[in-house]
């Protein structure tokens, strides 16, 4: 299991940063990696709805699992797949009206993957500042 924790700061307050990051189909304005995603069963934005995404030609479904409003989101890939990955975005005042959003991901990679297990922090790392300036245009 890899764990891997990344801090992105953006200048919106953190209710609307909550808002925006429990509906999840949002990740494709954000996200680089992810080409498509969309709600494929329940609520948008609440515990247990299931979105489905396009990322690097590959389709998955992740699960809401927890939410704090206000604090966090906790959400779980929803299949089977050789790269299981589960995640909690923590989200925290910053003191000058933005939000600090603290990711944690934990990605267990098998199969042929497993290969790539030491390199995982080393990835999410390097997306940071994608995934930064993504949310802070998303969020002006």
């Amino acid at each position: 299991m890899s764990v891997c924790t990344v801090e992105i700061d953006v200048a919106a307050d953190r209710e609307r940063t909550f808002a925006y990051l429990a509906d999840a189909a949002n990740q494709a304005e954000w996200r680089p990696d992810v080409a498509t995603c969309e709600l494929a069963s329940g609520t948008a934005g609440t515990v247990g709805s299931v979105y489905r995404q396009t990322n690097r030609g590959q389709e998955v479904e992740f699960r809401i699992t927890a939410m704090e409003a206000g604090t966090s989101i906790t959400w779980v890939c929803a299949e089977d797949t050789s790269w299981p990955v589960a995640g909690t975005y923590r989200l925290s005042d910053t003191g000058d009206g933005g939000t600090r959003i603290a990711m944690d991901l934990e990605m267990t990679p098998s199969g042929p993957w497993i290969v790539m297990r030491p390199f995982v922090p080393l990835m999410v790392k390097a997306q940071r500042k994608k995934y930064a300036a993504g949310l802070q245009a998303a969020l002006g």
